[in-house]
């Protein structure tokens, strides 16, 4: 793929240099790097937050949950159209990263690998056009052993120092007709970080794998690690929609009607002498008196959690 050009990343003219240091980071993320699920409902949040990222947030390593790891989204966060015959939509559902180095500039930078998850159902639909006839049972069956759960997809690199306007200005530049721009993948993968270390929107519990998983883990030479589970809090995902009405210096206010306010990241004061400041993400909510009429304009509002 690397000497066809087929690649996001070249670390090397030489395809087989280059084909050895994709190899070796990739090893290195999933054999050493944390362990990441994100439920459903969390992947929900983190791709509605990925479309309002702040313009001029930089891209830091300190926003990083860890320095490799390995995500698996509960539902895809992207997809393009793709396989043999072009003929099925490919879902995007699992990253990993990694330090790496740009490869215009040799600059630091995070390393990103996507990952596309199977269709069983494919490989029996596409098997008759590939070898002209329908194909025996055992055929079929080695065609499925052979493709693995997770497929390596593409690949990126984040540049410590750009901004999330520079990444938004290299989508529209580099969109093709079937929008198979990997910039929104990356996006969902920066606020799913940004939330992941954000106090009050996510919960983030610790599971292992079953006793017998981790023996049969044990036979066949695999790591057993934890697994970071992240949802959404409790707090924002059982609670009633608040109705504030209190202003910034804590005043109370009289407010004839209620109103939506959108998702959106809002930049806190944090650190020494609150010096420095960090995007933190304000779910949706209802504001206004209860008692008082919902006000409407010409936006509609799906309110569905």
């Amino acid at each position: 793929m690397i000497a066809e050009g087929r690649v996001g990343l070249r670390p090397a003219d030489d395809p087989v240099v280059a084909a050895k240091i994709l190899l070796d980071d990739e090893y290195e993320r999933l054999a050493n790097g944390a362990l990441y699920w994100v439920s459903p409902e969390m992947t929900q949040v983190a791709s509605a937050a990925a479309e309002t990222l702040p313009e001029d947030l930089r891209i830091d390593e300190t926003h990083q949950p860890a320095n490799r790891g390995l995500i698996v989204f509960g539902e895809p966060v992207g997809s393009y159209i793709g396989d043999m015959f072009r003929d099925r939509q490919i879902p995007i559902a699992a990253m990993t990263w990694g330090s790496t180095f740009y490869p215009t500039k040799n600059d630091p930078a995070i390393g990103v690998t996507f990952y596309s998850s199977s269709d069983y159902e494919y490989v029996r639909h596409v098997l008759p056009r590939i070898v002209g006839r329908k194909p025996k049972s055992a055929e079929l069956d080695r065609a499925i052993r052979a493709t693995p759960e997770w497929m390596w997809d593409n690949e990126t690199a984040l540049r410590y120092g750009h901004t999330i306007g520079d990444l938004n200005l290299a989508h529209e530049i580099s969109r093709t007709p079937q929008d198979q721009s990997v910039i929104p993948w990356l996006k969902v993968l920066y606020s799913s970080w940004l939330l992941m270390t954000q106090p009050g929107i996510t919960e983030v519990s610790q599971e292992r794998a079953g006793r017998n998983q981790q023996r049969r883990d044990q036979r066949e030479g695999r790591r057993n690690s934890d697994v970071q589970v992240v949802h959404v809090h409790r707090r924002h995902r059982d609670a009633a929609p608040t109705n504030n009405q209190t202003n910034d210096a804590g005043d109370e206010r009289e407010f004839a009607v209620r109103w939506m306010v959108r998702g959106h990241w809002r930049n806190q004061a944090y650190g020494p002498n609150r010096q420095l400041r960090r995007p933190v993400w304000i779910n949706p909510h209802i504001k206004g008196p209860d008692d008082k009429p919902f006000k409407t304009g010409n936006v509609v509002h799906v309110w569905d959690r």
